[in-house]
């Protein structure tokens, strides 16, 4: 911003070098001239503010990230991956959507809704769930 400050500096030599005679013009002039003075340097003040804040916030963000790496273990092994992706292999299909034709799921459509939904065995109680959507009690036929 000291370009700012040297053009202010450029305006008053302007205005000085005119030889204004009539001292109210000459006093608003010198006035604007001043306010402008003081913008450029309340400008210049802040830029030294952020630049000072940008530096801080760096300094942040790397501590920051040393402490994660301290405290949350980053250093996966290609093992600890294995895990994950056997169970996304059982449950996804090449589309990211859910497999449902794992024998644990039970495919009905709602009475209510109307919607294609998949339960859990395991939530199924004397042959009978609740629609996720709606609530509504869905009846299931016994299958051996």
């Amino acid at each position: 911003m000291y370009d700012m400050r040297l053009r202010v500096s450029y305006v008053k030599g302007l205005v000085e070098g005119l030889e204004i005679q009539d001292d109210k013009l000459k006093k608003v002039l010198s006035e604007i001239i001043d306010v402008l003075d003081e913008m450029a340097e309340a400008v210049d003040d802040l830029n030294m503010a952020i630049d000072e804040t940008q530096e801080y916030v760096e300094c942040i963000d790397e501590d920051l990230g040393e402490l994660e790496d301290d405290f949350y273990d980053t250093d996966y092994e290609d093992d600890d991956y294995d895990e994950f992706d056997d169970y996304e292999d059982d449950y996804y299909d090449s589309d990211d959507e859910y497999d449902f034709d794992d024998e644990d799921f039970l495919e009905a459509d709602c009475p209510k809704c109307h919607e294609t939904v998949y339960i859990d065995r395991d939530f199924v109680v004397d042959g009978k769930a609740e629609c996720p959507n709606c609530k509504t009690e869905i009846e299931f036929e016994e299958r051996e």
